[in-house]
């Protein structure tokens, strides 16, 4: 494993871990969709004049303030951001169950508690022997068993956050209650990391991105692309003769 990759990884999954909560701030806000629709619409609205543009912008305000009126019958829209809460379910369930695939193949198990006796030796030395060897054995049980360093099947351990941290750590190679990752197992941690970094950031509007959009140029009828993404304004640009429109200019 290079060491480039390596860093990626970790980059990937921290981004997961410092803006989960990110994530939960934005379900309650209204939300935009990539590509944004603004980009096409400024290219279709081309031979629009302002006035008409205008008055379609306010008919569509007064639809969206009617889905949203309590008193209107039929369907409102859900209080809930449903892309960004898909989100969050996808990329937690992704990296919990690797984490748990990562833990029952690396994580070593821990002593388990010295089993009960039935009988103990007749000597008294012998006697106190035992009875200081299943001490050190519980004692020890105990304490591995509480290692906040191991990884968890149950309890309040098992969030996205958490298992990005744990991954990432299992990444670094931190010594633990664990053997080092093999080629294989690194791999598989890089593919979760970056396919979920990705939904993350495009949740949030806080990557890049670029896509090749359906229509044509209405100049030349070439191929158009939308850039745009962390939080700047979305531009099309046409791929053949340079033209290009934002949502406050046409050329």
């Amino acid at each position: 494993m290079t060491t480039t990759a390596t860093h990626t990884t970790e980059r990937h999954l921290f981004t997961i871990a410092h803006h989960w909560r990110d994530l939960r701030e934005h379900l309650a806000t209204r939300g935009t969709t990539w590509p944004p629709t603004m980009g096409i619409g400024t290219i279709s609205r081309r031979d629009q004049d302002e006035e008409q543009a205008e008055a379609a912008t306010w008919r569509a305000e007064a639809l969206r303030a009617l889905e949203r009126d309590p008193a209107q019958p039929g369907w409102t829209a859900a209080p809930l951001r449903l892309d960004v809460l898909d989100t969050m379910v996808t990329v937690e369930a992704g990296l919990l169950e690797l984490a748990d695939q990562t833990a029952a193949a690396v994580q070593h198990a821990p002593i388990t508690p010295a089993p009960a006796r039935r009988s103990w030796p007749d000597d008294p030395r012998a006697r106190r022997t035992a009875e200081a060897d299943d001490r050190r054995r519980n004692q020890l049980a105990l304490r591995q068993g509480k290692d906040p360093r191991r990884w968890r099947y149950t309890g309040e351990q098992r969030t996205a956050p958490l298992a990005a941290l744990w991954l990432l750590a299992r990444t670094q190679g931190v010594r633990g209650p664990w053997r080092p990752l093999t080629d294989a197992e690194q791999h598989r941690i890089d593919t979760v990391a970056r396919t979920s970094a990705v939904l993350v950031e495009r949740a949030l509007d806080v990557g890049d991105g670029r896509v090749r959009l359906a229509a044509l140029c209405p100049v030349c009828a070439g191929p158009l692309d939308m850039h745009g993404g962390a939080g700047a304004a979305p531009v099309v640009r046409c791929a053949d003769c340079g033209r290009t429109w934002s949502h406050t200019m046409h050329d």
